[in-house]
This record gives C-alpha cells, sequence and structure tokens, in this order.
C-alpha cells in the first residue's frame, strides 16, 4: 500500500512593546510538527505604568503559519485594558493564539496495525 506524503509546517511569533515609567513584557512561542499534523501557539503579554502624568502605552501581537493537512484551525485573543486615571495610569495588552493543522496524511503505514485497518476508516488519518 502506498501512503500519500504531505508536507506540514508550523511557524508562530509573537511581539511585545511596553512604553512607560516602569514596565514588563514577555513572549512564548512552540511549534510542533508530527506525522499527519503541525501545532502551534504563541503568547504576548506587556504592561507599563507611568508615575509621572502622561498614559503609558503597550502592544502585543501574536500569529502564525500552519500549513499540511486537509482540516486547519486556529483561534485568536487579544485584550487590552488601560486605566488612565488616578496617580499611576496602567496599560496592559495580553495576546494568545492557537493554531493546528491535520489530516491528508497516511502516517499509519509504518506500523503492523494499519494492515488490520479497513480503507475507508484508514482514510480518515
Amino acid at each position: 500500500m502506498s501512503g500519500s506524503t504531505n508536507t506540514f509546517l508550523a511557524a508562530m511569533n509573537s511581539t511585545a512593546h511596553a512604553m512607560g515609567d516602569l514596565t514588563a513584557t514577555k513572549t512564548e512561542t512552540a511549534a510542533a510538527v508530527l506525522p499527519g499534523a503541525s501545532i502551534g501557539f504563541a503568547a504576548a503579554v506587556a504592561v507599563a505604568q507611568d508615575t509621572s502624568p502622561g498614559m503609558p502605552h503597550t502592544s502585543a501581537t501574536t500569529g502564525g503559519l500552519v500549513s499540511g493537512g486537509s482540516i486547519t484551525s486556529s483561534h485568536t485573543d487579544h485584550v487590552s485594558i488601560d486605566f488612565p486615571f488616578g496617580p499611576n495610569p496602567v496599560s496592559a495588552d495580553f495576546s494568545i493564539t492557537t493554531m493546528s493543522s491535520h489530516g491528508d496524511s497516511d502516517f499509519l503505514s509504518g506500523y503492523s496495525l494499519s494492515g488490520l485497518m479497513g480503507p475507508s476508516v484508514h482514510g480518515l488519518f
């Protein structure tokens, strides 16, 4: 039985910028390419506080690319919070992206169990 070959790719990115008197940023990315699947995760956080009169600025963005397979899903959440009132204004940005792609791969062909499965079930993988 000849299995189909498909190239899977996962690449993620995240950026965080903060301008103010007190700032903190953190970014994380992770990607995995498995037989028949690609998975990606990205997160970014930016927080800033001004002790002088003025508004701090923050920016957090995430994104990515997954390819291969016949089923692709992606979800991005972004939250921006600004507290301009009081003696110490605060700004915060949060962003998270998850992506995955799977299907169109015959990743069970290397195992003896694949001969026991019918073609209709085996085609789902």
